[in-house]
Formats: structure tokens, C-alpha cells, sequence
């Protein structure tokens, strides 16, 4: 019996430290994806480019239209009439972007546009996983988001 308990009681130990360690740890956060520029072209010309590339990109403008200084999008759409279930149980990645806009002149808009990106994380994670950040894709980034505004503002 002692033996036993000897050789069980380092083991234990181990096991006890290894996964008090592994909660100790913070989470590791990704990057946030956002971007900060000034577009040369007046608020309403760029909150309309704004709304025509995130509209085209399969994004739903929740917010945003009238004067506020932000537009908000809900999850991007990834599939058509099936989103609902490629989201809540197929679905790998998703993201959503807000856009802040500050006139600087007559002639001139600060932008600032941060995208959400999430994925599915866990062992079983197109079914049951939980959604958590990651660095966004090159397509949903911030960056490519600019340049499509710049590209129909015709300021590229």
C-alpha cells in the first residue's frame, strides 16, 4: 500500500500543477483588425462608398444611413439562403465590421474601420464550438475594405 501511494502521490502532484498552470495562463488575443485613414472626398460620398462595398461584400448595414457617425453591419452573409444553419452549425469563421466617420474639412473624412472576425474553436467545431477571435481575413480585413472604398470613391 505504501508503494503504491508512493509512486500515485508524484504522478498526482504533477497532474495538479500541469493543469493549474494551464488555467493560469492568459488566453492569447489576436491583433485587433482596424485601420485609420483620410479619404479625400466629403462624409456622404464616403458613407456611401462605405455602405455600396460592405452591401456588395454580402453584409447587411444595420446602422448607418442617416447622420449618425458610425455604420454597423451584422455577420457578414456567407451562403445565401442557408446562412442561418452554415452559421450557427457548419459555419468555421464570420465577421462584422463598424465603421466610424469624422469630418475633417469640407473635402476631407477620418475613417476608421475595425472588423470582428470570430471562429469556431473546440474539438468538435463545426457542431459545438464556441466562437472566438482571430485575425481577420485578407478579404474581410480592414485594409482591403479601405482600398475597395478608395477604388469606387476613385480616389486609387
Amino acid at each position: 500500500m505504501r508503494h503504491a501511494l508512493r509512486t500515485r502521490l508524484p504522478w498526482t502532484v504533477l497532474a495538479g500543477l500541469l493543469v493549474l498552470a494551464g488555467c493560469a495562463a492568459a488566453p492569447q488575443q489576436p491583433s485587433g483588425n482596424s485601420q485609420d485613414v483620410i479619404l479625400e472626398a466629403p462624409e456622404a460620398q464616403v458613407r456611401a462608398a462605405f455602405v455600396r462595398v460592405l452591401t456588395d461584400g454580402g453584409y447587411d448595414v444595420v446602422r448607418g444611413t442617416d447622420g449618425n457617425a458610425a455604420i454597423r453591419t451584422g455577420y457578414r452573409e456567407e451562403t445565401g439562403s442557408y446562412n442561418w444553419l452554415y452559421r450557427t452549425q457548419f459555419g468555421v469563421n464570420r465577421s462584422k465590421v463598424t465603421v466610424t466617420l469624422l469630418p475633417e474639412s469640407d473635402t476631407a473624412t477620418r475613417v476608421n474601420v475595425q472588423v470582428m472576425y470570430e471562429g469556431k474553436e473546440g474539438e468538435w467545431m463545426p457542431l459545438a464550438g464556441s466562437w472566438v477571435p482571430y485575425d481577420a481575413a485578407l478579404p474581410q480585413s480592414a485594409v482591403t475594405t479601405i482600398r475597395l472604398v478608395k477604388n469606387v470613391l476613385g480616389l486609387l
